[in-house]
């Protein structure tokens, strides 16, 4: 090889590498560490490393950004617009709250077995938390729309994200993995389609039926109670940075304002991270919300398992060679028919369970929310509070004074936190939603606990599928009702809340009287929840050392707190 002038025939430069350009050394220089040359070489590459991270602070996001916006414009030989639009007017906004409450069945384009998708009986009804969104009932007659004499002052959202593939530790990859994927295993019968099934789901994002639930939320949404909008004002829409949480935000945004949507609106994304305070994921910072020593509700859930789907083992191992099935299999294959519904449309897991036995799985989710996200668990009441205490500050238009939750004063600021809007719109997770009822004094949804392990109660209160679906949807009316008989001389204005369409009963909080159409005077409805609030000790319930206790739990809270 022929060196570069200057660089002797033993220099250690690697024969492959490109010739660079050097200076000669000696023997002596070669041998002496200490020789000016390397003197300090450390520190240079020190504040090399740190000159080019504060280089990638300073530039390095704007770059990304840039290379984004660049992917977002596209191809410029397939420009966005060319003109010739033609004639653009646009219309009225919508107020089909007031004149004919839209509601929901629609779950195109998923298609469930037909035997399971009868007026009798509809399997997406019984998923649990996996079921897709649909209009319900809380046993109030009255329907979503606006009361007779009343007028829609402001609207407060919160709704869950569309549907999703699995998350990690579902069980469905266990199943492809520790099931179908154990050597010398062969099915037979009703389960042949085994023998050359693959696993094909994803994990945590949205699915394609995911996007267009959060979209049809949005197109739902403005149709509803686009009057409120104030001309000029740009809304700021609250969301965190989880991929899932952020997709359905945009997707609701882009139903809700039509596109393009980026200068209509502001949106917020939270930090969605352990440490991090945000009231649209307050598990992060609520240690005790996490803990699997304060609940029972693995254990009644796994009781409960075994009973409703002992016929079903029983029926699986005789059809399958080489592994011995547990009930946590077969339930793992339930699993599997939901999220093969929402991501691929349709399973074949789907038609191996009879209605029974898919009642059974609806309760066995039933089990699990109540008692480990919702009333039945200590802290639930602490992690739903953050957001109440939000609600209450937008209701009354006064800022929030005491970051006592998961409130993060970093945020609550004017310009990330307005008081001024008639419509807010806030994207969580299903056992945020689950929580916050518990957080709001819903007591009505305790009324069957506790739940029993050994049957399905004949008048459950607590079901899942009605409460935190894929894309459920709490929302309060603020209401002026100066022409309804329920009004008084200067307490005309009340609140109800709407869950997945189907008006919550508020006839268990203090102050609030029973009606058909959900209705409390809107300062009754606040003094229960500022009591409220007072009682739910967020540094203990999340974070004090307490036992779970021999009475079951009814209300979210740990006793004697």
């Amino acid at each position: 090889m022929q060196h570069p002038e200057g660089v002797p025939d033993d220099s250690d430069l690697d024969s492959n590498a490109p010739l660079l350009p050097t200076t000669a050394r000696t023997d002596e220089e070669r041998k002496d560490p200490s020789h000016a040359r390397y003197r300090f070489a450390w520190a240079w590459a020190v504040l090399g490393t740190f000159a080019i991270g504060l280089l990638w602070l300073a530039f390095g996001q704007a770059y990304l950004d840039r290379r984004e916006d660049e992917a977002r414009k596209g191809d410029p030989g397939f420009p966005s617009r060319i003109g010739f639009e033609g004639p653009t007017p646009t219309g009225g906004e919508a107020f089909a709250a007031a004149t004919s409450y839209p509601h929901n069945f629609d779950s195109s384009p998923l298609n469930p077995p037909p035997s399971l998708a009868t007026e009798e009986f509809n399997l997406l009804h019984y998923l649990g938390n996996l079921s897709p969104w649909r209009t319900v009932n809380h046993g109030l007659k009255s329907t979503a729309q606006v009361p007779d004499g009343c007028v829609v002052e402001q609207v407060q959202l919160l709704h869950r994200h569309g549907a999703r593939y699995p998350t990690s530790g579902a069980g469905t990859e266990s199943f492809a993995k520790n099931v179908v994927g154990v050597e010398g295993f062969k099915a037979s019968g009703n389960l042949t389609f085994l023998n050359d099934w693959k696993y094909r789901l994803g994990a945590e994002i949205l699915t394609p039926f995911g996007r267009e639930q959060l979209f049809n939320l949005g197109v739902s949404f403005r149709t509803k109670y686009g009057h409120l909008l104030k001309p000029g004002q740009k809304p700021v829409f609250r969301t965190e940075s989880q991929d899932r949480m952020l997709k359905s935000a945009l997707n609701f945004a882009a139903g809700f304002f039509g596109v393009p949507y980026e200068e209509q609106y502001h949106q917020l994304i939270t930090v969605e991270w352990p440490g991090f305070n945000n009231t649209l994921a307050p598990y992060m910072t609520c240690k005790n919300a996490n803990r699997m020593d304060l609940t029972r509700g693995p254990q009644k859930m796994a009781e409960w398992i075994k009973i409703y789907l002992a016929d079903a083992l029983e029926r699986m191992q005789a059809q399958v060679e080489g592994v011995k099935l547990t009930h946590r299999d077969v339930f793992n294959m339930q699993l599997l028919c939901a999220y093969e519904l929402v991501a691929l449309g349709g399973s074949a897991f789907c038609p191996l369970f009879t209605e029974d036995e898919w009642r059974g799985f609806e309760y066995a989710h039933d089990i699990e929310f109540f008692d480990i996200f919702s009333f039945g668990q200590s802290a639930q009441a602490a992690v739903g509070k953050g957001w109440v205490q939000e609600w209450l500050a937008r209701t009354l238009n006064q800022p929030l004074s005491e970051f006592n939750s998961t409130t993060n004063s970093t945020l609550h600021t004017s310009r990330y936190f307005p008081l001024d809007q008639n419509i807010y719109v806030d994207a969580t997770h299903d056992t945020i939603v689950s929580a916050v009822i518990v957080s709001l004094g819903f007591s009505s949804f305790a009324r069957s606990a506790p739940l029993p392990t050994d049957h399905i109660p004949h008048d459950l209160s607590f079901v899942t599928s009605s409460i935190s679906p894929f894309a459920a949807n709490l929302h309060s009316q603020v209401l002026s009702c100066p022409d309804s008989p329920l009004a008084k001389p200067g307490r005309s204005r009340f609140v109800r809340w709407i869950l997945n369409d189907g008006v919550v009963p508020l006839d268990s909080i203090d102050g609030c009287v029973a009606n058909e159409e959900g209705m409390c005077e809107l300062d009754a409805f606040v003094r229960a929840t500022q009591r409220r609030l007072e009682e739910i000790d967020w540094a203990y319930d999340c974070l004090g050392h307490y036992k779970l206790p021999r009475e079951p739990i009814r209300d979210g809270r740990p006793p004697h707190s």
